[in-house]
């Protein structure tokens, strides 16, 4: 009778170490999801913000055009003033581009990484019959 005592005392103790396991692994896959998707949201925002600076320097490309067209006599002083303001413009937003590119290029590569790191801690947990951690 008391080996079946003690028998049960270590399946539940097993059985409530591995829910307790699974819950923490389950959280941390909440953070892991929750992370990647602010990730997303600020890429997607720097992305509407590059978009939109584009757009302006298009607005001012079109408008230099238009001046040249409308009178050919105009200072080419004034003209080359703003063709080096736009060139500063577009290679500015060019490094923010590529800033922006290796910050998410980072943070998506650690997320993937974390995930496939819990991925093989369920799946190590999941073959092991004892429920004994070894990490």
């Amino acid at each position: 009778m008391e080996l079946i005592y003690f028998i049960s005392g270590i399946l539940t103790v097993g059985v409530v170490y591995g829910v307790i396991l699974l819950r923490s692994v389950k959280s941390s896959h909440t953070e892991l999801l929750a992370r990647h998707q602010s990730q997303s949201n600020i890429s997607s925002i720097r992305n509407a913000d590059l978009d939109d600076q584009l757009d302006s320097l298009k607005l001012l490309i079109g408008d230099i055009q238009g001046k040249m067209e409308k009178d050919q006599y105009e200072s080419v002083s004034e003209i080359n003033k703003e063709i080096k303001a736009l060139g500063t413009s577009l290679k500015e937003t060019v490094g923010r581009m590529d800033f922006a590119m290796k910050s998410n290029e980072k943070n998506f590569s650690t997320v993937f990484n974390d995930v496939q790191q819990l991925k093989n801690n369920v799946k190590i947990l999941g073959q092991d019959p004892n429920f004994v951690s070894r990490y």
